[in-house]
């Protein structure tokens, strides 16, 4: 059960990295992406998230050494 919790979070992590960028000028921004993260304020959340993403993503790494 954490192995899959696990992948869910690295997945949705490596994701959620890929589709935030803060300059706005790489490789036409998957899809023009500015419609979506328009504000600032919508960036800086999505940063929040990724951060809390990757807390949570060592706390399971170290879980699931932990339970072998």
């Amino acid at each position: 059960m954490i192995k899959l919790a696990w992948y869910s979070v690295s997945l949705f992590t490596i994701l959620l990295i890929l589709f935030n960028s803060p300059n706005g000028n790489n490789i036409n921004n998957f899809g023009n992406q500015n419609k979506l993260l328009g504000s600032r304020s919508n960036q800086l959340l999505v940063q929040k998230f990724i951060v809390l993403m990757i807390l949570l993503f060592i706390t399971l790494t170290i879980l699931c050494s932990l339970s072998i």
